[in-house]
């Protein structure tokens, strides 16, 4: 029993470590965003600014959309699994990153001559970085699938360092352009997707994407598609507070997101680990995965609220020293906000749970009906109610979707117990779930 008791506290020590690494990592890659955003804002014109925000968000939704092609099934897939399962899983989601991200590429360099001057520039230099761009994303998610956390902490260090280097070497040389910063910035990425094949032992295989694709299209796809209904339900806020208040209102609510940005970093840096962790459980244990989400829901929506009131009650003094004349109007935001928050919380161990089984279609599901509660919830506040009621319809439709991800998830909890069950029952060897087997 001794013995029983100190490896059930090994176990949840050895996992919170690598909750604690997936936090550092997340941590430290938003840092070094936020710091080359601050960077480029003091150095370059408002116009410049405006085209590097198009071309780093044409990044994020690349990245977002590849993410559901490569990372996520390899996490979903391939986590926890011995060794010669990761490396192959690995070869082949780079392998596949790497095409993605040359096409993007690709594209990029087409829509960049249909531009001159700054915007132009910028989309040529994303261009050029986006492979290696996507490919470093999708090591950090191979080493987090592995249980290695540090190593993923250690490729963002690479990168951060690197990025260091190369803006310091542009800086010196005289070039403060948009589209050179840009350039040092991806450029570092590609050295940390370099360096990720040095840690792994392991080089990405482009000619096995076709492979890739053909055993992940039963999940890769809707995975792609709530990713899409994601984004629209997220940016719908914004825009029907512009529509229905004014470009005042949408100001209001991105400034109260700002103040509630750490809350981002929590719920990205335990999503990854979380669902390795997720994974390694239910293989043993469904029910015993089930909990582990639900108290990671749980952990999230009560951390959403405890910073939520605790950016209430801020100062007036320190709220306008961090958002200036927007302060009075994200202040009056900031609550319903957190609630909102706070469901996006709940919905994350919900999300988690589904991953680890692989049950696309039921997610896919549960983020389109979701989704357009969202987007009803927040047109409906906005327009009687501007900002404050965007916030608070945007809260009250992730709640109301809430119900959905969580009776899902126990149903999949359910299937998956009986299917452990059934090969001990009819008296043959109890198989892993094939849910997850490596393909």
């Amino acid at each position: 029993m001794a013995t029983e008791a100190r490896n059930r506290h090994a176990g949840a020590g050895g996992r919170v470590r690598r909750l604690g690494w997936g936090l550092g990592d997340q941590a430290l890659s938003s840092v070094t965003n936020f710091a080359l955003a601050i960077l480029v804002a003091r150095t370059v014109s408002t116009a410049d600014l405006g085209a590097f925000g198009l071309a780093f968000t044409t990044y994020t939704f690349v990245l977002g959309a590849t993410r559901a092609f490569c990372s996520e099934p390899m996490s979903v897939r391939y986590s926890a699994r011995e060794r010669d399962a990761w490396e192959r899983g690995t070869r082949r989601s780079t392998g596949a990153a790497l095409v993605l991200g040359s096409l993007a590429g690709v594209l990029c360099a087409a829509i960049s001559l249909l531009f001159s001057g700054t915007l132009g520039e910028c989309m040529l230099a994303l261009a050029v970085c986006m492979p290696g761009l996507i490919v470093q994303d999708t090591w950090r998610t191979a080493f987090f699938s592995h249980m290695r956390g540090s190593a993923a902490f250690l490729n963002d260090l690479v990168w951060a360092i690197a990025q260091l280097i190369f803006i310091l070497a542009m800086l010196q040389g005289g070039h403060k352009s948009a589209a050179a910063f840009l350039l040092a910035w991806g450029a570092a990425a590609s050295v940390a997707a370099v360096a990720g094949t040095l840690q792994s032992g392991v080089a990405p295989r482009p000619f096995s994407t076709g492979r890739w694709f053909r055993r992940q299209r039963d999940i890769a796809p809707r995975y792609l598609i709530e990713f899409l209904a994601r984004n629209a339900a997220n940016a719908g806020s914004i825009y029907f507070a512009a529509l229905f208040g004014g470009l005042s209102a949408a100001g209001a609510l991105r400034g109260a997101q700002v103040l509630l940005g750490p809350l981002n970093i929590l719920n990205m840096g335990l999503t990854a680990p979380s669902i390795t962790e997720a994974v390694r459980i239910s293989r043993r244990s469904p029910r015993r995965m089930l909990k582990m989400v639900v108290l990671l829901g749980f952990g999230l929506a009560v951390a959403s609220l405890v910073w939520g009131v605790g950016m209430y009650f801020l100062p007036d003094s320190a709220g306008r020293a961090l958002l200036k004349r927007t302060w009075p109007a994200a202040h009056a935001v900031i609550l319903p906000l957190a609630l909102a928050w706070a469901a996006s919380g709940v919905l994350t161990g919900a999300t988690v749970g589904l991953r680890a089984l692989a049950a696309a279609k039921r997610s896919l599901n549960a983020r389109l009906i979701t989704g357009a509660l969202s987007l009803a919830g927040t047109a409906a506040g906005a327009y009687l109610a501007d900002a404050r009621g965007a916030a608070l319809g945007l809260a009250l439709g992730l709640w109301a979707g809430s119900i959905l991800w969580w009776r899902g998830l126990d149903a999949e909890v359910a299937e998956a117990e009986r299917r452990l069950a059934a090969p001990a029952q009819s008296g043959r060897p109890r198989r892993r779930s094939d849910s997850v087997a490596p393909t």
